[in-house]
């Protein structure tokens, strides 16, 4: 009989979470006494005997080694303690401990396993996940996240070191998306960038794959004269010549001194977008820096002082041919990633007017996407669209929570087959008034804090990297999002499973590890959004290959050679 747990929200009722699971045969797993099941799956105290349902397993509460006496080999687990925890669900048990026996590896009874250093129960399982090794599709590039407006706090901050390591070595991240900050005159504000890849560098050993936006171009490329703009979308854009005609050449010239300056400092970008949002200016009473395009030269409609408007605007098509002609030459030629509009259904509208001898890969965001309501066919279309051109995806920005970003990287990595996914922002100010629980990173004056989309990452970078390949996974339910990936030389294998609803599943991998030429085991991180678990490493797949995946959680199951 198959068994799940229902959680609700947080962790605000661990103690009841035993009552909410379905039945399983009391015979499995160790037993004390006539009366008792000791540590078997349960759902109610009727099916204990002696003990009693807590957190889903039969067992009883402690304080002290000797309230586990009559339990064999049973000891206190603290209710802080990870495999306390992890038998929760991700959520810190309500009692002082639990008697559970500790174990290492897989020395547990029969019908139980060794998870994050306890001997827990195995649920039969509900859902199923299988593999196909032999179904593959696109060859990853990285994972990453974009330092925006942080350059100079992260480069000065007390912890820089510690910072650096959390960036990346800790996390598996392999993109750093930098924001041209030059002017023509200004190569100081260069200097906290060059610290940054420096200090990244010596950690990972190598520089990080580095990509290169812009938010604007300098103020004297503008029609209103500044980066930023704020409700004026008739200036918000670039400036126009005395013939009327736009000054491309001016803004190719740009990026070409830009990159000599950046090259000068040692940054010299992978991948480089001439304009971030092209398809967006900020509302009045909002001021960031922004620069409209169309996808080719025109005019379009828009409102100012509450009139419509008819206004000449620029276009991409001809501001990347700019670019493209001043780069030529370069040392390092970077690739060239367009349109990264807002989100990937515009991606249509600029599609058309984009030259594929010049671009090197579709990038977009997903700003507007709501995580519960994604549309898959749109998603696939555009799939279809870069597979045509031969051309890689990368969704290199977006703001999300823990969980949402979870769910989003697999619909856009799984469902459209982008190669590359990056959060904005890497951190989050020490001075910001507000809390933004979308960054990476926390910073404070003295320290950090490592937040929830950090984990959402991390589940997909640290076992994986630039060069593996994404294989065919496929879940039994819906809820339960399934996708894996394949190292090179085929002796490594990934399997993220994203739990979307709130409902705790008891899934099996179905995977022959010894066809594929996998070793023999596979470890178990869990990430559970609403509990307390972060990143836990729960110890190796049981040898039924069930892994509980609680409600609004991450899970990654990777085989490793």
């Amino acid at each position: 009989m198959s068994t799940r747990r229902t959680v609700w929200g947080a962790c605000a009722l661990p103690a009841i979470l035993g009552l909410l699971v379905a039945a399983c045969s009391p015979e499995r797993g160790p037993q004390t006494g006539s009366q008792t099941n000791w540590l078997t799956v349960c759902r109610s105290d009727a099916e204990c005997g002696d003990v009693k349902c807590l957190c889903g397993a039969c067992t009883t509460t402690c304080e002290a080694e000797a309230d586990c006496g009559d339990l064999t080999g049973a000891s206190c687990i603290p209710a802080e303690d990870s495999g306390a925890i992890a038998l929760c669900g991700g959520c810190t048990p309500s009692h002082s401990g639990l008697c559970l026996p500790r174990c290492e590896d897989q020395e547990c009874e029969d019908g139980t396993a060794c998870v994050a250093g306890v001997c827990t129960p195995i649920p039969d399982p509900a859902v199923a996940v299988t593999v196909d090794g032999s179904s593959q599709y696109q060859t990853l590039i990285g994972f990453g996240a974009s330092l925006a407006y942080s350059d100079d706090e992260i480069a000065e901050h007390a912890q820089s070191a510690a910072l650096y390591e959390a960036m990346f070595a800790d996390s598996g991240l392999d993109i750093l998306r930098l924001r041209n900050r030059y002017d023509g005159d200004n190569l100081d504000d260069l200097t906290a960038a060059s610290q940054i890849v420096e200090g990244v560098s010596q950690g990972l050993g190598q520089p990080p794959t580095m990509m290169m936006t812009a938010g604007s171009p300098p103020a004297v490329l503008k029609a209103n004269g500044s980066r930023d703009c704020s409700g004026n979308p008739d200036t918000c854009t670039l400036v126009q010549l005395g013939d009327g005609g736009f000054d491309y050449a001016g803004f190719g010239t740009h990026w070409r001194a830009s990159l000599d300056a950046y090259a000068s400092v040692g940054v010299v970008p992978d991948f480089v977008t001439v304009q971030n949002n092209p398809n967006w200016i900020p509302a009045e009473g909002e001021t960031l820096e922004a620069c409209r395009f169309l996808p080719t030269e025109g005019t379009a409609t828009v409102s100012v002082d509450g009139s419509d408007v008819e206004v000449p605007l620029p276009g991409l098509a001809q501001a990347l041919e700019a670019v493209a002609t001043e780069l030529d030459g370069l040392a390092s030629v970077p690739s060239i990633v367009a349109p990264e509009v807002t989100n990937y259904e515009v991606v249509a509208e600029y599609a058309p007017s984009l030259d594929f001898t010049i671009v090197d890969a579709i990038g977009h965001h997903m700003y507007g996407t709501d995580p519960a309501a994604i549309d898959d066919e749109a998603l696939a279309a555009l799939g279809e669209f870069a597979q045509e051109q031969d051309r890689p995806l990368l969704q290199t920005e977006m703001r999300e929570d823990g969980l949402d970003t979870a769910i989003l990287m697999h619909h856009v990595l799984a469902v459209e087959g982008a190669a590359a996914y990056l959060q904005n922002d890497f951190v989050t100010s020490a001075f910001s008034l507000e809390p933004d629980e979308a960054a990476l990173i926390a910073l404070t004056e003295e320290d950090f804090t490592i937040q929830a989309p950090y984990h959402a990452l991390r589940h997909y970078a640290l076992h994986t990297d630039p060069g593996w390949v994404r294989v065919a996974a496929a879940s039994d339910t819906e809820d339960l999002l399934a996708s894996a990936w394949l190292s090179p030389e085929e002796d490594a294998l990934t399997v993220i499973l994203v739990n979307a609803g709130p409902t705790e599943l008891a899934t099996r991998v179905d995977l022959d590890a010894e066809a594929l030429g996998l070793p023999g085991t596979a470890e178990v991180t869990r990430t559970v959004f609403e509990g307390v678990e972060r990143s836990a490493e729960l110890g190796v797949l049981p040898a039924e290959g069930v892994v509980l995946v609680p409600g609004h959680s991450i899970v990654t199951v990777a085989w490793q050679s």
